[in-house]
């Protein structure tokens, strides 16, 4: 069965599907679709609303996935937006394969990613997932207070309540929004970064909706639950995931442990406890490496040095390269048909050999004797 029979099988016109549209914040917008049209490969999609949200943006280029059924028993696959229709409708492109939707978590990539892991001697689930719950809702406050600490004088003065004390220098009369805008626009984006990762070395790792492999130089044990936290680099914001993982399998990297001198261990984690838009967002992250990389090697393609291509032959070479191939498959042919005549005259004509002779001889007296061969 090719592609497109198995995307008209899984996709047919009429049915309902979720859309899981990517945002720039690395967060995944879920919302419901009919297909009212489906060619091959090309989709019309019927959007559940007449406007998307605010941050929600189908331009063409757009890679997102297309789901249908439950987690269970359902199919996903990823589209990419050709054009943008009117109002709620829009055409796609499905590409890649039709897997379980449960198979998106193999969605998986190569890359050099800071990530920090942490042995904890406490292997109870309740707890590993208590303390993986406050983590995540620290981390989520301590980003929103880097954002309030950075918000506009203007801002802040609309919103501040009767108790709160403003600086003297937000107070200025002469310091206008525009003035203070160029005056922070510097500092904004490194006062609300997070500088506890400046110093963490990246890793090469493979890193899915599912899990992630990297080489360490601790052994775990299987089925060893390990707290993660996983750097995401993202436009317009960085994204920090926080996970618990267990081990998948662990096993010695000989070649590495030769190049580091030490212990070295390919290390599969398959994630346990992980929030469903970290994980969406890591599928995210995999659909706009892929992306980048497939329009690099098209621009590579498209704007690669002329140098590097053949140069065109000359009337004069063209009639004389015609001229030689003509002459070399006319002298093929030729070789061709003289080695068939050889061996058609060769089977006819050929000279027996004694065996051969020894039995027609002696076939020969047998239908003279019972009168077949008069003599």
């Amino acid at each position: 069965m090719s592609d497109f029979d198995q995307y008209l099988q899984h996709f047919p016109a009429g049915m309902k599907v979720n859309v899981g549209i990517p945002v720039q914040n690395g967060d995944t917008f879920h919302d419901w679709a009919i297909i009212q049209t489906i060619d091959e490969d090309l989709v019309t999609l019927q959007l559940s609303r007449d406007t998307l949200p605010t941050g929600v943006n189908l331009n063409v280029g757009t890679i997102f996935d297309i789901r249908t059924g439950n987690e269970v028993s359902g199919y996903s696959c990823r589209a990419i937006v050709v054009t943008e229709g009117y109002r709620r409708q829009i055409m796609l492109r499905l590409i890649g394969e039709i897997v379980s939707s449960e198979l998106r978590e193999f969605y998986r990539i190569d890359a050099f990613l800071p990530i920090r892991y942490f042995i904890s001697n406490d292997q109870s689930e309740l707890l590993l997932k208590k303390n993986w719950k406050e983590k995540r809702e620290a981390r989520i406050e301590e980003a929103n207070q880097r954002k309030q600490r950075v918000k506009k004088p203007w801002e802040r003065l609309q919103k501040a309540v009767d108790n709160e004390k403003i600086p003297e220098e937000e107070l200025n009369e002469d310091l206008s929004p525009e003035d203070s805008e160029e005056q922070q626009d510097n500092s904004e984006d490194d006062d609300i970064r997070d500088h506890s990762w400046d110093d963490v070395i990246p890793m090469a790792a493979n890193i899915s909706g599912g899990g992630v492999r990297m080489l360490t130089h601790h052994y775990f044990k299987t089925d060893t639950l390990v707290p993660l936290e996983i750097f995401l680099p993202g436009e317009p914001e960085n994204r920090v995931i926080d996970a618990v993982g267990i081990v998948a399998f662990c096993n010695e990297n000989y070649a590495a442990g030769k190049q580091f001198n030490r212990n070295s261990y390919n290390l599969g984690i398959k994630f346990r406890f992980i929030d469903e838009r970290d994980r969406d967002a890591i599928v995210s992250y995999i659909s706009n490496v892929q992306l980048k990389r497939i329009r690099q090697m098209r621009e590579q393609y498209l704007f690669r040095d002329k140098s590097d291509s053949p140069l065109p032959l000359s009337p004069e070479e063209s009639k004389k390269r015609f001229i030689r191939t003509a002459l070399i498959l006319s002298t093929v042919f030729t070789g061709v048909i003289i080695l068939i005549l050889y061996f058609t005259n060769y089977s006819k004509n050929r000279p027996k050999n004694e065996i051969e002779l020894i039995f027609e001889k002696g076939f020969s007296e047998y239908l003279k004797k019972v009168g077949r061969i008069k003599e």
